[in-house]
């Protein structure tokens, strides 16, 4: 690893060239049939407005159809970006106005007054007021424009090649995945490549940095320690680590220059990732926090790895996106999961978290899966094609017994990427892992080609692993049958187990979980204790046998045994109600422990699928 800090880039120079080339291959751009040029106008930034002209050249035909986008990828919500949409205009190369008219709720339709060759301007403002989905904010000190939510795209013209311009106001910059000729524009092979380039604009400071064959850059806008060494060594091992996954692939890596754009503020978290770029959000305190540094880590590491499971190989359902309509897959298991399940390994083989740590990790994550009502009931196949309307949706209605009903094909997927890992491992005596199924998919089905279907997924895990594991992958998938993770962590000399709490002062379960004081019910545990005596959603808990439960229900629930039925007081609709509720045992959490006397085979393996360490090595 080799660490440049580019310390210039702190300097409010608008001559500045960022990025010269984030693309892989530079593109020749001129005008042409059918090119879309872009350019936004930031004037009224102070009141968070920025005004975009697309101009479609060369245009035949008697009519245009135009669109903005309903959705944005790494997002599985119809988000309806034309809602901040205002003061549309539509005119000639000579600025004769055309008329148009919308025909969906985010297309419209322009009237050529005949079919020969020549320009349509559309021309729009937008309210620009939304960081934390990662969409579109525009204010005085930058803008965030994550291409999806701000520009518009023609029939005929998606494949073609795009040009942005960006106004930029004194002393700003700009950054963004695309390649930029000159500071401020932007230029991609088509409205795809667009779309999975997001942008920021404004003074930000930049750290670059070379690792794992790429040059990386990272920009951050907001507050941070200014520690560039430890984030350039961090992110270098996270990416160097990643890289590692794939080096059995035959294909080279997937981008010779990486752009991690940050946003840091307070209460700021998430991230979504892009083709040669991710936009990621963190609370300022993880610069200042071990814990919540190691968290941000796994968010380096989640996006990532996206650079490949997703931005070069995705299910064949979602190889092209649909931007007018959701986009349906049974594989978020494997978009999502699986990357959920690299995204805590990768920082403990690049030697940034504690073996122990990740025992730890992983225990709270087995137990988030199996002890989660819906675990069970719902397949991870179903749930990957239900993220847009129960995974991701923010109906009230839906939220409360989501839980109960549903199950996570990020959790849960990872914890099947970890049962094929060290099932693979133990069927080919180490000598193939689930990171060669990872390589298979990244040869066999490069972006655009697609995409790969259940069927190709399993049959590169029955080819590096056998075909019993590809049956028992059938149940895991489409029915409801039961992990064995357990099984699968012996192979490593790991034992699963409940922790000792029977010297805790707790031995009760109410089954619910709340919010705020006095406590509100924000979902009761499906025929748990509460749930059984009709606690509802909403429910304002006021007191347990007559004692007043204020912040301390756990304090109260000490004076109880398992079988115990209490009189529990609580506001629904403004009216005091009464309910007897029986107390449940609590359940104890998982632990992960080590077999002192695991075969020398079994500690080797695990060696190797830590990326060569182990406990006592860190």
């Amino acid at each position: 690893m080799s660490n440049t800090i580019n310390n210039y880039a702190r300097e409010l120079c608008p001559a500045l060239l960022l990025i010269t080339s984030l693309a892989v291959g530079a593109l020749s751009h001129s005008a042409g049939a059918n090119e879309t040029y872009y350019q936004l106008d930031f004037s009224e930034r102070q009141v968070q407005q920025v005004t975009i002209e697309a101009r479609f050249s060369e245009v035949i035909g008697d009519t245009l159809d135009f669109h903005l986008p309903v959705w944005r990828s790494g997002l599985y919500l119809v988000l309806d970006f034309v809602g901040t949409m205002s003061g549309i205009e539509v005119m000639d190369e000579n600025g004769l106005a055309l008329p148009f008219e919308q025909t969906a709720k985010s297309s419209w339709q322009v009237k050529r007054p005949d079919s020969s060759i020549g320009d349509v301007i559309v021309r729009y403002r937008l309210y620009a007021d939304s960081l934390t989905d990662r969409t579109r904010h525009v204010d005085a000190e930058h803008a965030f424009l994550n291409p999806a939510a701000v520009f518009v795209y023609a029939d005929g013209f998606r494949d073609e090649p795009v040009d942005i311009t960006l106004n930029l106001p004194a002393g700003w910059r700009a950054g963004s995945g695309m390649e930029q000729p000159e500071p401020g524009h932007f230029v991609a092979p088509h409205y795809d490549r667009l779309v999975d380039s997001p942008i920021e604009a404004g003074t930000f400071d930049l750290v670059s940095f070379e690792a794992g064959g790429m040059t990386i850059d990272f920009l951050i806008h907001g507050t941070w320690d200014e520690d560039e060494e430890r984030l350039a060594n961090d992110i270098s091992a996270i990416v160097e680590a990643s890289a590692g996954v794939f080096e059995s692939a035959s294909r080279s890596l997937p981008t010779d220059r990486y752009l991690f754009l940050l946003h840091s503020g307070p209460g700021l978290g998430g991230g979504t990732e892009y083709y040669n770029s991710t936009v990621v959000h963190t609370d300022p305190r993880s610069f200042w926090d071990d814990e919540r540094w190691g968290g941000f880590l796994g968010l380096m590491a989640h996006e990532f790895f996206h650079t490949w499971n997703v931005k070069r190989f995705r299910p064949a359902s979602i190889d092209r996106y649909d931007y007018q309509n959701v986009n349906y897959t049974e594989l978020l298991w494997v978009a999502e999961g699986l990357t959920s399940y690299y995204d805590q390994l990768l920082p403990v083989r690049a030697g940034l978290m504690p073996v122990a740590d990740y025992r730890k990790q992983l225990a709270d994550t087995i137990g988030g899966v199996v002890d989660n009502p819906g675990y069970g009931q719902d397949t991870l196949a179903r749930a990957s094609y239900e993220a847009w309307t129960k995974g991701y949706h923010r109906g009230p209605d839906r939220a409360a017994d989501k839980a109960n009903r549903t199950i996570s094909f990020y959790s849960q997927g990872g914890l099947v990427g970890l049962v094929l890992d060290l099932e693979i491992r133990r069927i080919s005596r180490g000598l193939r892992s689930l990171d060669t199924v990872m390589s298979a998919l990244y040869d066999d089905f490069p972006l655009g080609g697609g995409g790969f279907t259940y069927t190709d997924f399993r049959a590169r895990v029955a080819a590096v692993g056998d075909a019993i594991l590809a049956e028992r992958l059938d149940g895991w998938v489409y029915g409801t049958e039961p992990l064995p993770i357990a099984q699968a962590l012996e192979n490593i000399g790991w034992s699963l187990d409940r922790e000792d709490i029977s010297e805790d002062p707790v031995q009760v379960s109410l089954g619910v979980s709340i919010r705020g004081n006095p406590p509100v019910v924000r979902a009761p545990r499906l025929n748990g204790a509460a749930w059984r005596a009709g606690v509802n959603a909403g429910d304002e808990l006021l007191a347990l046998d007559g004692v007043r439960i204020g912040s301390g229900l756990n304090t109260l629930l000490r004076r109880y045994d398992p079988e115990d039925t209490v009189e529990l007081a609580l506001f629904r609709d403004g009216h005091l109600k009464t309910l007897g509720v029986t107390l449940d045992p609590a359940l104890a959490d998982h632990e992960i422990i080590v077999y002192e006397d695991a075969a020398q085979s079994r500690s080797q393996m695990r060696r190797d699928w830590l990326g060569g360490l182990d406990e006592g090595d860190e």
